[in-house]
């Protein structure tokens, strides 16, 4: 045993390759051995991958640090070592860290939670869990579509919190607005139509425009929100040749599509009563 110490003293090269050599089949052990826990942990499969590659980017930092640290002639600071590790340690794990930086504010905050309707990075569904590294939602077709699921589920990154917008039909007042627009020929008799198209509104949203008052009203307290009109409303403008009735009105997020195809059939059922009223 002293002949071999003796040995590898009287060539350090010889000793930095053999050691080299150990650090690399350690090392290949450890990247095997965060693999397979990973791959028991994380059952998401992009999750996985995109963990599996950050853990791997910081194994080769810190491989690349040992190995300066063993063939370099200086002696440099074991602070500047740990310098070195950390700063691999943040860009390879950097979005490891701000999912987990994402969750702390959505806990804390609560921007949204489970079971809000939200749209991010323009796609639309319902939270249905959170985790640590992302949260589930159960998509919906659009966001003018209201309660249709295409039953996708989709997983979503925390950190989305900070790069995209988040938008939470469910937080505020409760209540968002939806616009259906009706295209009459020129000759159409609007003003009749309009008054009748506002009939329609009333009687399907008037109450909730009411209900929608005194949720401003408690909401205002928590955010700063603006006086506006509530109560549904039909306007008017010409356009390209035609005539362009837009109905806007308040509705439940959940209930957008019902709300639309009940309106719609009473709509399509005046035009088919009435002949001065004509669909461009």
């Amino acid at each position: 045993m002293q002949e071999v110490i003796h040995y590898f003293q009287a060539n350090p090269i010889i000793y930095k390759a053999c050691l080299s050599l150990v650090i690399l089949l350690i090392y290949y052990k450890v990247v095997r051995l965060t693999n397979k826990l990973l791959h028991r942990t994380i059952k998401d499969n992009s999750l996985y991958y995109v963990t599996r590659k950050r853990f791997y980017y910081l194994h080769s930092v810190i491989l690349v640090v040992i190995f300066i640290m063993l063939w370099s002639e200086a002696r440099l600071d074991l602070t500047i070592y740990v310098g070195f590790i950390s700063a691999g340690i943040a860009i390879a794990l950097r979005e490891i860290f701000t999912n987990i930086a994402a969750l702390l504010i959505i806990v804390i905050q609560k921007p949204f939670e489970v079971g809000d309707r939200v749209v991010v990075n323009d796609r639309a569904g319902d939270v249905i869990d959170q985790k640590i590294f992302h949260f589930v939602m159960m998509e919906v077709t659009s966001k003018a579509e209201g309660e249709q699921s295409t039953g996708k589920v989709v997983h979503i990154p925390n950190n989305y919190l900070f790069t995209h917008a988040v938008s939470n039909a469910s937080k505020g007042f409760g209540y968002v607005w939806n616009e259906i627009d009706v295209r009459l020929t020129l000759d159409s008799e609007w003003e009749e139509t309009k008054a009748q198209f506002e009939t329609i509104l009333n009687k399907h949203t008037e109450h909730i425009s009411t209900e929608a008052r005194d949720k401003v009203q408690e909401a205002s307290k928590k955010y700063m929100l603006h006086s506006q009109d509530l109560t549904p409303a039909v306007s008017v403008m010409v356009k390209d040749g035609y005539l362009k009735l837009t109905l806007r009105y308040l509705t439940e997020p959940r209930k957008m599509k019902l709300t639309e195809d009940v309106i719609w059939r009473e709509i399509l059922e005046y035009v088919r009563e009435n002949e001065g009223v004509k669909i461009a």
